[in-house]
């Protein structure tokens, strides 16, 4: 780095990053000490898919958890965070499945041992490819400890946890609906399926009442699944119908007769207000099935065939049922029309398929209990949700939990631990493989073909990949882990199952906290997806930009609230300038300090005094921001402090009157601070400045500022009142258009003696600092003045420095217009109902903030029209 400043060469992220980072895995800054000597902080990273690239929304997570690890570890903790790749099941098989047909063969073709071969080498080869990549991103993670939930160990306490739950009477096999994939060709979780609109079709079809004299109308968007009605429903407070409740109809075709029931799921809005009931194909209908003891007549196989109950129609497909059931309603009159329908429909988020709703024989872990205790555990604060908003949410969630399916028909994956002897039909649960029958000693016996669900495995992860369920020393220091930090769109599929079985398997919560973020979208607002064409990769911006620029711009545009996150490159660029500005001030600070002794610190200036306060202000904001999780509004802390008190003003001041142990000292502080936030340009500089090799990790966060004893308020004062002046000459001269280097001549006017003394005392730094030539102390102001005021001082521009004031008069005009405009735009929103009840508190606290400032503006402008008016 010292060649590189010599050189007078910018900061090339190129040639520091990668560097730096095998500099801190040599140096093994990351690994936690086992047994810990100081007070301990712990946290698990949430495991990415084998299959995965790195994306945006890994690159949050990953940056606003990097930030607050490497905080603990310079306020003296000792940390581990625990990384780890994730199997996922579907995923994986469906990748590899992919290459095999690359090849022209299959899994069928291969059979399941072979096929599992063949994953284990696909993952050998590019299974940890975002490991790499997670790398760029300079996280401070254990990789010594890094875990794959799919090795031997972590499999074990799979099926320990299955093998705990069955024993105790929570883990059962049963027939209900699930959300099934035809092209997986397994059951799926909920967070497994996407919705995307679809323009369809709504179908009513008449169905006639048992005396065969009048129909009723029913409509659908699903005509084929007809063959498995065992119902009509209508609303019980639907005043059309209730004539109709108790009657019988008969099913179109089949000829079944069914009855018509009363429900409160129904919509009395859908359609007519009649609708078909299919529980064996509808999760609604599912569960009005169940209310009403209806008989559950499945018509599908695997999703993607008709069965033997669909009589004739046996055999086709969803698609060719769907136009053979049409074209038989046509030919009895019994399709009374068909209309335009837009609607949502689910599709498997690994493949695209459309989901069926199947009844299926799958295995369940009953929850009730579980969320029962994981309930009374937040609710007595043992684990506490940031934004606490997430709480509630929570809550009723888990008041409101449905047994889990955690069966899979997939070959990757862990497979259930459950055993069936063909010879007597006992079935065995065990945690170890076994050899025979436990009951009559047949060793033809085998193992259940279903894996886990990917989920039921990660739910573990807390303490699983710490050696649980041996008593290891990682649990015994380390756990429960004080911070988990994921999106809030997994908050029910793993945040609320890591809670229920932490407390089931540790007696413990497997974490303190959980803090929540947004999801990533793009700089309009909508989700980043391939058929938009707006996914960005971050290795790619990475490579152009560097990690610091690509993480500080995540910080900043993230928010404490939980709101999703406008990813926005300009940010990117922003964020390349300030590292930069960082970069250009060591080169200026490490220029000034070369072959020069440092200055006693016992003699300080005025600006020396307000810089060590302000970077003790600073540093203490920090310091609570991070620990209070708003990383955002801590990362724009250090941003105003470096750029703007220490740069713009500092290091200007410092040119003429230049004190090294301060210069040295702030910098150095700030490079600390700045260090979480953007670890390799901090880095490289420490090194540098320090002149070793010794971390910039191993230092301490700068809480107590060497020479902040001798910063007293009346130095302040002079620092606060001088600025403001300053500012106020430049804002002139900018507001009117003048050349930068214009002489022009300003007038002061002050009551206060104690004023001028400033002023007088430190002229110098006024002029040289405002950029103009001179100003004069009046005891009246000047006619034909704009103004502008500081405290008890007032400023005055002779309007013979502005070169054409009429043209001035037109653009505030215009201005003041435009103010006035978004002023009424803006209280128009603010005073609605929709935006006071919908708005997050966040937003309609900005939109406040944003109604004063406009007015304050306005009232700015309106003043200096004014001004102007009397003038011409």
């Amino acid at each position: 780095m010292a060649k590189l400043i010599e050189e007078n060469k910018p900061y090339n992220p190129k040639e520091v990053e990668s560097k730096i980072y095998e500099f801190w895995e040599d140096k093994n800054l990351f690994n936690a000490k086992i047994p810990p000597e100081k007070e301990v902080f712990s946290m698990v990273m949430p495991p990415p898919n084998i299959t995965g690239a790195l994306h945006l929304g890994h690159a949050l997570d990953l940056t606003l958890s990097d930030v607050i690890v490497r905080f603990n570890h310079l306020i003296g903790k000792d940390v581990l965070w625990v990384p780890g790749i994730d199997q996922a099941g579907i995923a994986t098989q469906n990748v590899v499945e992919k290459e095999l047909a690359k090849k022209g063969t299959s899994r069928q073709s291969l059979g399941r041992e072979n096929f599992i071969d063949e994953v284990w080498n696909w993952k050998k080869n590019y299974g940890e490819r975002i490991i790499n990549q997670i790398k760029l991103l300079g996280v401070a993670t254990d990789w010594s400890k890094l875990r794959f939930t799919k090795d031997e160990n972590y499999e074990t306490a799979v099926r320990v946890a299955f093998v705990h739950y069955y024993k105790k009477g929570f883990i059962y096999k049963g027939k209900r609906i699930v959300n099934y994939c035809p092209r997986c060709e397994t059951a799926i979780s909920d967070i497994e399926v996407d919705y995307i609109p679809e323009k369809g079709e709504l179908y009513y079809i008449k169905y006639f009442l048992e005396d065969l004299k009048e129909f009723i109308i029913v409509a659908t968007t699903r005509p084929e699944t007809l063959l498995g009605d065992t119902a009509v429903a209508v609303n019980p407070e639907d005043e059309r119908y209730k004539h109709l409740i108790g009657k019988f109809a008969i099913l179109p075709i089949i000829g079944r007769k069914i009855p018509i029931i009363a429900d409160e799921a129904v919509d009395p809005s859908f359609g007519t207000g009649l609708v078909k009931v299919t529980p064996a194909h509808d999760p609604t209908d599912f569960e009005i099935g169940k209310r009403h003891g209806l008989e559950e007549i499945s018509i599908l196989e695997k999703g993607k065939y008709l069965n033997e109950n669909a009589l004739n129609f046996k055999g086709l497909n969803v698609e060719q049922a769907r136009t053979a059931i049409i074209d038989e309603l046509k030919k009895e009159n019994l399709l009374d029309h068909i209309e335009p329908y837009d609607h949502s429909v689910g599709i498997c988020e690994r493949c695209g398929s459309k989901i069926e709703p199947i009844i299926s024989d799958q295995w369940f872990l009953k929850t009730k209990e579980l969320s029962e205790k994981a309930i009374k555990r937040v609710e007595t604060g043992e684990v506490k949700f940031k934004p606490e908003r997430w709480k509630k949410i929570f809550l009723d969630w888990m008041v409101n939990i449905q047994d889990w399916c955690i069966s899979r028909q997939i070959w990757w994956g862990i497979q259930i631990p459950v055993w069936y002897c063909s010879d007597c039909g006992e079935l065995i649960v065990s945690v170890e493989t076994p050899k025979k029958c436990n009951k009559c000693g047949s060793d033809n016996i085998t193992q259940d073909s279903d894996v886990l669900d990917t989920w039921f495995g990660s739910a573990l992860w807390p303490f699983a990949c710490m050696g649980w369920p041996d008593d290891t020393l990682m649990l015994k220091y380390y756990y429960p882990t004080s911070l988990l930090i994921t999106g809030f769109d997994i908050i029910f599929f793993w945040v609320a199952r890591m809670i229920f079985s932490a407390i089931e398997f540790t007696g413990n919560v497997p974490f303190k906290e959980v803090l929540l973020h947004g999801l990533i979208r793009d700089k309009y607002g909508k989700k980043m997806s391939k058929s938009l064409n707006n996914v960005i990769d971050p290795t790619e911006i990475i490579k152009t930009y560097g990690a610091d620029a690509l993480r500080f711009s995540l910080i900043i545009s993230s928010s404490f609230g939980g709101q999703d996150v406008n990813f926005d490159i300009q940010k990117v660029i922003s964020s390349r300038n300030f590292i930069n500005k960082v970069w250009n001030a060591g080169r200026f600070v490490l220029s000034s300090l070369s072959n020069s002794d440092e200055v006693d610190n016992s003699t300080l200036s005025i600006w020396d005094k307000w810089i060590l306060n302000r970077l003790n202000i600073t540093a203490n904001k920090v310091k609570d921001d991070i620990v209070g999780y708003k990383i955002n509004e801590g990362g724009l802390s250090i941003y105003n402090f470096f750029w703007d008190d220490f740069c713009d003003w500092y290091i200007e001041e410092s040119k003429i009157n230049l004190n090294k142990f301060v210069l040295k000292k702030v910098f150095e502080a700030s490079l600390i601070i700045l260090h979480p936030f953007m670890p390799f340009v901090t880095e490289e500089l420490w090194q540098t400045f320090r002149g070793d090799s010794d971390s910039i990790l191993n230092s301490n966060f700068p809480l107590d500022i060497e020479g902040s004893s001798l910063i007293d308020e009346v130095s302040l004062k002079e620092v606060e009142l001088l600025k403001e002046v300053i500012k106020s000459i430049r804002n002139l001269k900018n507001e009117f258009s003048l050349l930068v280097n214009k002489d022009a001549e300003l007038f002061f006017t002050s009551e206060k003696e104690e004023n001028k003394e400033i002023i007088d005392k430190n002229t110098d730094t006024i002029l040289r600092l405002a950029k103009i030539k001179s100003f004069i102390f009046s005891d009246s102001p000047p006619n034909n003045s704009v103004t502008s005021n500081v405290q008890d001082l007032n400023i005055y521009l002779p309007i013979q420095e502005i070169s054409n004031v009429k043209k001035e008069v037109e653009i505030k005009q215009k201005k003041l217009e435009k103010s006035e405009a978004e002023l009424k735009r803006l209280k128009d929103r603010f005073e609605s109902n929709d935006f006071k009840s919908n708005a997050p508190s966040e937003v309609i606290l900005e939109t406040k903030e944003r109604i004063i400032a406009i007015e304050k503006e306005i009232e700015q402008l309106k003043s200096r029209l004014k001004e102007l008016s009397n003038i011409f």
